[in-house]
């Protein structure tokens, strides 16, 4: 067993969580992503970011609580940075300590511009909506334009609505001050 636990925890450092997350909720997944889904590195990015926050008095992460500058450059490099797979995991994350003095970081994995496709009309109005995000046009894309513009755009007909996604639980560890 030791070995399959050593397969997936290098299958982790491949993939970026984000992009397993995503497809799992794609195919309709909603078990909890917990601590266990994170890598050693992705732990500790996120400790860190978390810690910060506590730091500064407050009880939830905001966009710019993640390193920025990532609007600009391209799906490929963004998807090299761990801080920025945590953005398009968790994004504005609940950060509390529990009775243990435990950081624990809650969230749910949905899309809150979730939309349904009922007619031919959605599915015209869906592929407007991508063609305009790749471009950097329209009001709905996310980003400049390009791939990941796109794609989110894409996610907002497929992914899971507001409050039905997968609960984000993660357990971080002692939170030294």
């Amino acid at each position: 067993m030791a070995e399959k636990e050593s397969i997936f925890r290098r299958a982790l450092n491949v993939i970026p969580p984000n992009v397993r997350q995503f497809s799992y909720d794609l195919f309709g997944g909603n078990k909890d992503f917990t601590e266990d889904k994170l890598s050693p590195a992705y732990e500790k990015e996120l400790k860190g970011i978390a810690e910060n926050v506590l730091s500064q008095g407050k009880n939830t992460i905001s966009y710019e609580d993640y390193d920025q500058g990532t609007i600009d450059k391209s799906l490929f490099t963004n998807l090299l940075s761990k801080n920025y797979n945590l953005k398009t995991l968790i994004g504005q994350g609940k950060v509390t300590l529990n009775e243990n003095n435990e950081i624990i970081i809650t969230d749910k994995f949905d899309y809150n511009d979730a939309k349904d496709i009922n007619s031919l009309a959605d599915v015209k109005e869906m592929m407007s909506g991508i063609i305009s995000a790749f471009k950097g046009e329209g009001e709905n894309f996310h980003g400049s334009g390009g791939l990941y513009s796109a794609l989110r755009e894409g996610i907002r007909y497929f992914g899971s609505a507001p409050g039905e996604g997968s609960d984000v639980k993660i357990n971080l560890g002692k939170y030294k001050v």
